[in-house]
């Protein structure tokens, strides 16, 4: 079952550098680098609740947010700065320094989540094997840049 995750999020990964160049297109048709990222967040939204009402099982709550943590409420805000830099910055720096950046960025955090355990994750150590990959990305980055 691992490999199966491991296979999605390859596609996934695959997905992203296509959406910012299909998202930095329609940027070219509407003349905006906003309206096409909200156009994009708006489909995907409207399709995410499509989706999620087919496949959710059991009742949906609406949370509240005086109940919530404030950073819980942050996504849309995330989703916006990812959404803007693969439109604007992949033009100006190269697609393969773009995401080699981005996914040296998400290595980076995705390894102090894991290592602080956060959003309710465990803890998992930071190895030498887990620093040296993460060296070595950012070495690649610096010999793909354009």
């Amino acid at each position: 079952m691992v490999f199966l995750w491991i296979i999605i999020a390859l596609l996934a990964g695959i997905a992203q550098p296509v959406q910012g160049g299909v998202n930095a297109s329609l940027r070219q048709e509407v003349k905006s680098p906003y309206i096409s990222g909200a156009i994009s967040n708006f489909i995907g939204a409207t399709l995410m609740l499509i989706v999620g009402s087919f496949l959710h099982k059991g009742p949906i709550t609406i949370p509240k947010f005086q109940l919530s943590q404030w950073w819980m409420w942050t996504g849309g805000i995330l989703s916006l700065v990812i959404v803007l830099a693969t439109i604007i910055i992949p033009s100006k720096i190269s697609y393969t320094t773009f995401f080699g950046s981005f996914i040296a960025g998400q290595l980076i955090m995705a390894a102090l989540i894991d290592y602080f355990g956060f959003f309710g994750n465990d803890p998992i150590p930071m190895s030498p094997q887990r620093l040296i990959g993460i060296a070595l990305l950012i070495i690649g980055v610096v010999l793909v840049k354009k």
